[in-house]
């Protein structure tokens, strides 16, 4: 089957599907100016590289070295058993890397069997996922239980789509900890996802409504030029019981894209203190489409900012107490991370 896949793939059109890929990011890419890259400048210079006579290979490495100068963990170039994924520092991938792929950079410094073994009472896991998309296997989103002086936790691998799953996961865990002291919610690996079903965690805690980012949407009339921004704002749930308890996020380097907007939802709680390392600084929305020639492309078609429309793309959201963890310590079942975290709660 893979063969017959591949025989009848779409060949060929790379002018067209040149033409295409450039207008397309010309029109919809969102962060030209924070990656200070002049598109115009780089379609001159690669315009001069093609015609009918250019090949599928030579095509597919010019999109490769364009995005590799984007440097956007949200853009990719994909053919038939072959993806390009920008911002990672890697080469592209065939489909056996691609099963194998995780979108977490090699830190080292989080390890959740180490919660669960060293610092739980006990363990719960909700929401279990059979992904055969990067990162491929059976996880769970949910890890929850109970920490040292009735101090409730709960670890998100990602923020998933399943808006049922995840608000009956979220209310399980709320209805279970609802006498808890205080609450440590931890981000770290959290390769993002989709931020809308799992703000209503967030909202849970909100005493008031906040605004917690501004976002533009592209305007295809000007590479640096964006629609009416549209604020994004906590709507806080009337009818709970969790306004005020002391609250911990804990974030890290791969705390990426949706778990980055939700590190903004919380951040603009005054009784949440965020603790960790600094996020991945990925935030745009993304926009998914096909070439003339059938091979995929991905962008970012958003500009995010924080709710002071700061530009955290590249930056990352800093927490309030920069720490980090060392391999050799987790190995040796400690998060000192968790560990500040649980002893700087209010006695």
């Amino acid at each position: 089957m893979g063969s017959w896949f591949y025989l009848g793939r779409e060949k060929g059109k790379t002018v067209e599907s040149f033409e295409y890929f450039f207008k397309v990011y010309k029109e919809r890419y969102a962060l030209f100016e924070v990656k200070q890259v002049d598109w115009e400048k780089e379609y001159e210079h690669y315009s001069k590289l093609v015609d009918k006579n250019t090949s599928d290979d030579e095509l597919f490495e010019i999109f490769r070295e364009v995005l590799q100068k984007l440097d956007d963990k949200h853009c990719y170039i994909y053919r038939f058993n072959e993806i390009y994924f920008s911002g990672f520092d890697l080469p592209s991938l065939n489909y056996f890397d691609l099963l194998s792929f995780d979108f977490r950079m090699p830190t080292k410094d989080f390890s959740l069997d180490v919660i669960k073994d060293h610092y739980l009472e006990e363990s719960e896991n909700s929401l279990r996922l059979y992904s055969f998309m990067p990162p491929m296997g059976i996880r769970d989103v949910f890890t929850t239980g109970w920490l040292r002086d009735s101090i409730a936790y709960i670890h998100m691998t990602e923020m998933s789509n399943r808006s049922d799953q995840v608000h009956e996961s979220i209310n399980a865990f709320l209805n279970k900890y609802k006498n808890a002291k205080a609450y440590v919610v931890d981000v770290r690996d959290n390769i993002g996802g989709y931020s809308g079903p799992v703000k209503e965690l967030a909202e849970h805690f909100a005493k008031e409504e906040r605004r917690y980012a501004v976002s533009r949407l592209r305007n295809p009339d000007g590479i640096n030029q964006y629609q009416d921004a549209d604020y994004w704002v906590l709507n806080p749930s009337e009818d709970s019981g969790y306004k005020n308890q002391e609250i911990v996020l804990l974030t890290n380097q791969n705390t990426q894209s949706a778990a980055e907007l939700f590190t903004l939802m919380m951040k603009t709680l005054p009784q949440v203190r965020l603790v960790g390392d600094t996020t991945s600084g990925v935030f745009a929305d993304t926009h998914v489409g096909k070439l003339p020639n059938g091979w995929e492309y991905r962008l970012s078609e958003r500009k995010t900012n924080d709710w002071n429309d700061n530009v955290l793309e590249d930056v990352g959201v800093v927490p309030d107490t920069l720490i980090k963890n060392k391999w050799s310590e987790l190995q040796k079942g400690t998060d000192k991370v968790l560990e500040y975290a649980i002893h700087s709660m209010r006695k």
